[in-house]
């Protein structure tokens, strides 16, 4: 039986400028039906339908085709989607920060998709993309939300694609077999966060990454380093942050993906040698890897807190690069 991958749904948001593909698993015939133009393929187990490039616009229905019949997604834009991923300060919802709830935004030109969790928190509805509202505003990433709104207008729809899990690790986001390369063997690890089940070496790109694979994004949003502060990791963060990024635009058919990388802000509760490596870290990846930038992030957030509450001013800083 073919079967259409959970992220096209109606009221989803499609990379403008890019090469749009939709595609799913099963066996069958299926066809897709793009701005008036049909395209069909053949599946043997995976199926991929790309159209070529677009601007900015929609509505547009989108009727698919297979196994005898048809589905339609309505109010689907072409728009700016951005990619947010790391651990939970990228996950840190909005009602848990400093932002006051009378301030909540309703925009509908604004979406989100939330990737299936291992270990699920309270966030938006991972029930296809949902618009934005002042009743959900509260369960939308407090980043992703900032940003959103400070870049969506009715003719630049913007989309947010999350794909964050909590107390991660970067080995779990590599592919398995990157990840478990000798040159990113370390015999001292940060042992707290490495009982989680999900911090196994790939897992996370298993299960969560290569199910977006290869949906076309603007920029990746990276925020991660606090569950990696040993020694021993510290020491690789940069070259296990570099094989990330060029794993990740090899899977997202995009060779010169832009990522913007959130410098972890200082914490006093885990202020360690290690920590301050992998901030350096971070900040030479911007020097080193090309089309990627670092948003520093210590001057505007706590430091006595894992989770600082002030995401607004460094949303802005993000959100002045895009």
């Amino acid at each position: 039986m073919i079967s259409l991958n959970s992220i096209f749904t109606s009221h989803m948001v499609l990379q403008a400028r890019k090469p749009i593909r939709f595609f799913g698993t099963g066996d069958g015939t299926v066809s897709v039906t793009f701005r008036n133009k049909k395209k069909s393929a053949h599946s043997d187990g995976k199926w991929l339908i790309e159209f070529e490039p677009c601007e900015y616009g929609g509505p547009y229905n989108i009727p698919i085709e297979f196994d005898g019949k048809v589905i339609v997604l309505s109010d689907v834009w072409v728009g700016d989607v951005y990619l947010l991923s790391g651990q939970s300060n990228m996950e840190h919802r909005l009602e848990l920060t400093k932002y006051p709830s009378e301030s909540y935004a309703e925009n509908e030109n604004i979406r989100f998709y939330t990737v299936d969790q291992p270990i699920p928190q309270k966030i938006v509805s991972a029930d296809g993309w949902v618009r934005l509202t002042k009743e959900n505003a509260g369960w939308f990433p407090a980043i992703g939300y900032h940003i959103a709104t400070a870049l969506a207008t009715e003719r630049r729809k913007i989309g947010l694609l999350g794909c964050f899990q909590g107390a991660s690790v970067i080995q779990a986001w590599l592919p398995e077999e990157i990840a478990k390369k000798d040159e990113f063997q370390v015999s001292e690890k940060f042992i707290d966060h490495f009982k989680y089940s999900h911090n196994k070496d790939g897992y996370l790109y298993e299960c969560m990454t290569k199910k977006i694979l290869p949906f076309s994004v603007n920029t990746v949003l990276w925020y991660q380093g606090e569950s990696n502060p040993s020694e021993g990791e510290a020491k690789i963060y940069l070259s296990m942050l570099e094989a990330l990024i060029r794993s990740w635009r090899e899977g997202f058919f995009d060779p010169t993906l832009p990522v913007i990388v959130v410098q972890i802000a200082d914490c006093q509760s885990r202020a360690s040698e290690a920590w301050k490596v992998i901030q350096k870290a971070q900040m030479t990846a911007q020097d080193t890897i090309p089309n990627v930038r670092t948003v520093v992030s210590r001057d505007v957030c706590e430091s006595d807190d894992i989770h600082p509450g002030t995401k607004d001013i460094l949303s802005k800083r993000i959100s002045d690069l895009l």
